[in-house]
């Protein structure tokens, strides 16, 4: 099972999923968002996510990519706040 860690403090040992918010400053709402996985700071899949998406389409890719690799853990750096728990984009579980 995945889950969210919103601290980098609380980061586990072994691969991560990062979502890193990006924000307009002129803008309430974010603007993109970059997908990594990383493990002690190299990438073990570079290629996996090779450029900005929109934000919730970020966090759903990231999610996914989580659960289909077996990663237990997906960072969220969203420093402007616009993805608390509950504006985060949902996914059906037990659809494919």
């Amino acid at each position: 099972m995945t889950r969210f860690v919103e601290h980098r403090s609380a980061l586990p040992f072994g691969p991560v999923v990062e979502l890193h918010v990006r924000h307009d400053a002129d803008s309430e709402t974010p603007v993109s968002a970059t997908v990594s996985v990383n493990t002690f700071g190299a990438s073990p899949d570079p290629e996996a996510f090779p450029r900005p998406l929109p934000a919730a389409d970020a966090f759903l890719q990231a999610l996914a990519y989580a659960e289909r690799v077996g990663i237990a853990c997906v960072w969220i750096n969203d420093p402007g706040g616009c993805f608390p728990p509950e504006k985060r984009p949902v996914r059906d579980a037990s659809a494919p």
